[in-house]
C-alpha cells in the first residue's frame, strides 16, 4: 500500500474541513469572476493586487465548503479585506492526489520525476527498516532533481523517525527554487502573482493566449531569469522565474550548462500550461509544507564531495538517480564510455559512480535504465537488481525503456523478499 504524503501534511495542519466532492469546479470559477474586478481595481498597487492574487489563486484550487460558504456570504469591500490578509490559512491538499503510481504532484515538472516507482521504492524502503528498523539515522540524495525519488521516501523516513535529509544538486537554480519554497514561500508567491499581473497591466487580460504571445512572454521572462543566474542572486524571484519556465516547456526539460551554470529553456505552447501560475501558488504552499516536516537542508554541492561525508557511515541511506545510460539489452561497447547518455549529459563517469558505491558502507537505492553493464556489476558486486517497464513521454509520442533499481541494505545479510529480482545472463556485446 502507498503511503501519501499528503495525509502527513494535512495531518500536521489538522484543519478540519468539509470537502466539496461535486460542483467544485463551478464553485471556484464563481469566486475569480467575482473577484477578478476587485484585483484590476488595485492593479496599480504593486502590494496589495499581489496579495490579492495570491489569496484569489489560493480560494481558487479550495474545496473547502466551509470556506466557499463564508466567502459568498461576504460583500465587496469584505471580500476586499480578505484578499488583503496576509493571514489566510489555506492549504489545499485534498485538491491533490497521491496515493497511486499515477497520482502525483510535483512542484516542478521535471524529466524523470521518479513517482511512477513510488510503491517499488517504498516497499523496498520499508524492507530495510522492517530488517533492521534502528539502523539508519540520516538520508542522502545527491542528484535530487525535482524532488520526485525524495517524494516517494518521505513517508517511510517519517514513519521510521529519519529527521535528518540531506540533499544536493548541481544546478543553482534548482536548489534557489527548493530553498526559498522552503524558507521564503509568501515572496515566491508574491513573485509569481506579479507576473500574471504584469500581464494584465500590459494587455488588459491575466495571461498569454496564442503562440506568438506565449512565446514572446516566455522570452521575456527568460531574459530577467539569465540576468538574475549571471548575477548570482539566489532569492524569491529567481525561483518563481523558475517555476513558471519549468512549467512552459516541454516534458519538464531544460538544459543546463556545466561550465556557465546557466539553463536555458524551449518554450512549448499550451494554454493551459500558460494559466498555471495559480497552480503554482498552490503548490508552494504545499510543498513549504513539506519541506518543513522534517530537518531538510538543501546544498549546491557534487556528488562526489557528498559521498566523502558519508563513505563510511552505515547509519546513511543513500538514493542515486544519476545521468541515465543508454537503454540496451545486448551491450554496443566495452564499457560505459561510447554509451549515449540522457538529459544532454555525454561525459558522465558512470564506472567512477559505481566504484565509489561498491567501496561505500552506506546502504542505498539507484536508478537507471537497464544496461548489461550495469547488471554485470549489480551480479558481481551481489546486490539487488530490479526491472521495471516503462513508457518515455513526449507529447503525444511513447517510447518504451526498462528502468532498474538496484539496492543493497548493507546493515543485514537478508534478501529483500517482498520484490523480485532478476536473473542474469552473461553480456553479449552486439557486433
Amino acid at each position: 500500500m502507498i503511503k501519501s504524503l499528503l495525509k502527513l501534511v494535512e495531518k500536521k495542519l489538522c484543519s478540519p474541513k468539509e470537502v466539496i466532492r461535486k460542483g467544485f469546479r463551478l464553485i471556484q470559477k464563481n469566486f475569480v469572476e467575482k473577484t477578478n474586478p476587485i484585483i484590476i481595481k488595485n492593479i496599480n498597487k504593486t502590494r496589495t493586487s499581489q496579495l490579492m492574487y495570491v489569496n484569489q489563486s489560493l480560494v481558487k484550487y479550495s474545496k473547502d465548503n466551509l470556506l466557499h460558504n463564508h466567502l459568498n456570504s461576504l460583500s465587496e469591500s469584505e471580500l476586499s479585506i480578505f484578499l488583503k490578509n496576509r493571514d489566510n490559512n489555506i492549504c489545499n491538499t485534498e485538491s491533490f492526489s497521491d496515493d497511486s503510481d499515477t497520482k502525483k504532484i510535483v512542484l516542478i515538472p521535471y524529466g524523470g520525476s521518479k513517482q511512477n516507482h513510488k510503491s517499488t521504492q517504498q516497499m523496498i524502503l520499508s524492507d530495510f527498516f522492517n530488517t533492521n528498523s534502528n539502523s539508519f539515522k540520516s538520508y542522502y540524495e545527491n542528484f535530487l532533481g525535482g524532488f520526485g525519488s525524495v517524494y516517494n521516501s518521505l513517508p517511510i523516513l517519517i514513519e521510521n523517525e529519519i529527521k535528518d535529509l540531506y540533499l544536493s544538486d548541481i544546478n543553482p537554480s534548482l536548489i534557489n527554487t527548493f530553498r526559498q519554497v522552503q524558507r521564503n514561500p509568501k515572496q515566491v508567491q508574491k513573485h509569481l502573482a506579479s507576473i500574471d499581473l504584469e500581464y494584465m497591466k500590459l494587455f488588459n487580460k491575466f495571461h498569454p493566449s496564442t503562440r506568438e504571445e506565449g512565446k514572446e512572454w516566455f522570452k521575456r521572462i527568460h531574459k530577467e531569469f539569465t540576468e538574475l543566474e549571471i548575477s548570482k542572486k539566489m532569492n524569491p524571484r529567481r525561483a518563481s522565474l523558475f517555476l513558471y519556465l519549468m512549467h512552459n516547456v516541454q516534458g519538464g526539460m531544460l538544459n543546463f550548462n556545466m561550465k556557465t551554470k546557466l539553463n536555458s529553456f524551449s518554450f512549448c505552447f499550451c494554454e493551459k500550461k500558460l494559466k498555471q501560475v495559480p497552480l503554482m501558488i498552490n503548490k508552494v504552499e504545499i510543498f513549504n509544507k513539506i519541506f518543513n516536516l522534517v530537518n531538510i537542508k538543501f546544498s549546491i554541492s557534487k556528488y562526489e564531495t557528498v559521498l566523502r561525508k558519508v563513505n563510511k557511515d552505515n547509519t546513511a541511506l543513500v538514493l542515486f538517480d544519476p545521468p541515465y545510460v543508454n537503454y540496451e539489452e545486448e551491450s554496443t561497447s566495452k564499457d560505459f564510455l561510447s554509451c549515449s547518455y540522457n538529459y544532454g549529459i555525454n561525459n558522465f563517469n558512470h564506472r567512477g559512480l559505481l566504484n565509489k558505491i561498491k567501496n561505500g558502507r552506506y546502504s542505498f537505492i539507484y536508478y537507471n535504465n537497464h544496461n548489461p553493464h550495469l547488471k554485470d556489476f549489480s551480479k558481481k558486486q551481489n546486490f539487488n537488481y530490479l526491472k521495471k517497464d516503462v513508457l518515455y513521454k513526449n507529447g503525444t509520442t511513447a517510447t518504451k525503456s526498462i528502468e532498474i533499481l538496484m539496492y543493497k541494505n548493507r546493515n543485514t545479510e537478508l534478501k529483500l523478499s517482498s520484490v523480485n529480482t532478476t536473473n542474469y545472463l552473461p553480456i553479449k556485446i552486439a557486433s
